[in-house]
């Protein structure tokens, strides 16, 4: 995380005189005033020297010469999650009224700090304001255009979140983002000119550091300078190139004097900023809790996720498998009744063929063998020796003594 972060010109050291600063102190006995303890919302600033009177017992001292009086002071601006402790430092101008806003913005458990810096004149005409970095990541290659590519063939945006955007030139950034963002909370800037870009440069963890500006006029009439200050870090993986970078933007303005000396003041601020050790190493370890906690929120959600994903697969197998079922159920049913159907008329085919022929159908009780003999007779027998034998008659026969078999008539429902 990187936030108003630059090569600092403060020694570390610096940082316990403003914690210092930032506690108050009680009047001490040889007359001098302590600075007192900031108010929320204030920053922590280096107590001013003040002038002492001689002592008049001091007899034939030599007299104090005159502190000498730093046109910049130190600013220290604290965290109010963190008992007010110092995050970073600064210099701004000694009699600059500076006010600070410091919040988190909280994605799942990462709080992601948001600080804001004014700085006033003491006429009020000249103002300088910070505000709070803006974090940007971005991919390239191979892989990241066939994912984009079929995001474009689905219909979904390609864009997955909205801090992914290609790095960019400051310039660029400030008229293409940052100037709409101003508009959006109803700031607009006028007769933009003087486009401004500085060399680029590299710093000891290898990041690039750029910073360009674009001078116009407030609605209020200011002459204003909008200025961005881009650190940008790329890594290798694989065929692709990622990109993260931040942007730290501000805006300088005056209604009297040159803008270019109040912007002065901007840049000096900048370049001094330096980080308390202890409020980052705080700070670090605290965002590694958070990611690992967003980590296994995450992996607690996927498992839940799959395990919902499983259950209704499985639902839906069995609610697939039922349906089946009941279709092979209701196929079997229906050909069923068809096969039935045809039975039936393939069996009123018979009788009715039988019946213009004559003829009926009889079964050899003994065999189970059906024939078709002439119907019209009530007795039909078959004989036992000869089978192709029939015998019609109205009359019953012995017919063991013959050697007959009697035939009986098949209905016509097992016709």
């Amino acid at each position: 995380m990187r936030f108003l972060y630059f090569s600092g010109l403060v020694l570390v050291s610096t940082l316990v005189a403003c914690s210092e600063a930032s506690t108050a102190n009680k009047r001490s006995t040889d007359g001098k005033e302590a600075t007192a303890s900031p108010k929320p919302g204030d920053a922590a600033s280096e107590p001013r020297t003040v002038k002492v009177a001689p002592n008049p017992s001091a007899g034939t001292a030599p007299a104090q010469a005159p502190a000498r009086t730093s046109p910049y002071r130190l600013l220290g601006i604290l965290d109010p999650d963190r008992e007010r402790m110092v995050a970073f430092a600064l210099k701004i101008p000694s009699d600059w009224r500076a006010k600070q806003e410091f919040h988190r913005k909280w994605e799942g458990a990462v709080g992601i700090p948001q600080i804001g810096i004014t700085l006033t004149a003491p006429d009020g005409r000249s103002q300088i304001v910070y505000f709070p970095s803006t974090q940007y990541l971005f991919s390239e290659g191979p892989m990241t255009s066939n994912l984009r590519a079929q995001k474009r063939s689905l219909g979904l945006p390609e864009q997955g979140s909205p801090n992914e955007i290609a790095p960019m030139p400051p310039v660029q950034y400030l008229r293409q983002i940052f100037l709409s963002t101003l508009a959006q909370n109803g700031t607009t800037l006028v007769n933009l000119g003087n486009e401004k870009t500085a060399p680029q440069t590299r710093d000891e963890k290898g990041q690039i550091q750029s910073r360009g500006s674009i001078d116009g006029t407030l609605p209020n009439g200011k002459r204003a300078r909008i200025e961005a200050r881009i650190s940008q870090a790329s890594q290798q993986i694989g065929t692709d190139t990622y990109h993260s970078w931040s942007v730290v933007p501000s805006i300088t303005q005056t209604s009297s004097g040159d803008l270019e000396a109040i912007h002065a003041h901007t840049r000096i601020a900048q370049d001094s900023i330096v980080q308390n050790p202890a409020w980052l190493k705080l700070e670090q370890e605290a965002q590694a809790r958070g990611y690992q906690a967003n980590q296994d929120a995450s992996r607690q959600q996927h498992e839940a996720t799959m395990a919902q994903i499983q259950a209704n697969t499985e639902a839906m197998t069995r609610g697939h498998q039922q349906r089946m079922d009941a279709i092979r159920q209701f196929g079997e049913a229906n050909t069923a009744r068809f096969n039935q159907r045809m039975e039936n008329m393939d069996r009123e085919q018979r009788i009715r063929v039988d019946t213009i022929r004559g003829e009926s159908k009889y079964v050899n009780p003994t065999t189970g063998q059906q024939v078709k003999v002439e119907d019209g007779y009530k007795h039909v027998y078959s004989s036992q020796q000869h089978p192709n034998l029939f015998l019609g008659t109205d009359t019953p026969i012995n017919s063991g003594t013959l050697d007959w078999q009697e035939l009986q008539k098949v209905s016509l429902q097992d016709y």
